[in-house]
């Protein structure tokens, strides 16, 4: 049996700077929102636009793309891994949200004319 890969890829823009942080351990962490668009057309031939959120989260040194590139309304290309993190909200019930553990990150575009590379 072949194994199957948990791998996504998404293009979009980031919906505001990214938080990036330390753990304990010394280990740097950030959290990114992606905002990616799709186009369809309607029954009466007029096209919707919807806008989906992506929670992002990063480890390690890819931190330092992130702290550079990181910014509202640059596009990036994400690579990584769907996972589901559980947490208990202020009024004690168990939640759930979808992140993608990101593993690699592609500067597209950025608005701030940073050199990439």
């Amino acid at each position: 049996m072949r194994a199957l890969i948990n791998q996504i890829q998404l293009i979009g823009h980031v919906g505001a700077d990214a938080e990036v942080k330390t753990t304990a351990q010394g280990t740097k962490m950030s959290r990114l929102r992606i905002a990616t668009n799709e186009r369809t057309k309607l029954k009466n031939g007029e096209w919707k636009e919807t806008t989906q959120w992506h929670q992002c989260v990063v480890w390690g040194p890819l931190n330092e793309v992130v702290e550079q590139f990181g910014k509202k309304g640059n596009q990036l290309m994400i690579s990584g891994s769907l996972n589901y993190r559980l947490y208990t909200d202020a009024e004690g019930i168990k939640r759930t949200i979808p992140e993608i553990k990101v593993r690699e990150i592609l500067v597209l575009k950025n608005q701030y004319n940073l050199e990439v590379g």
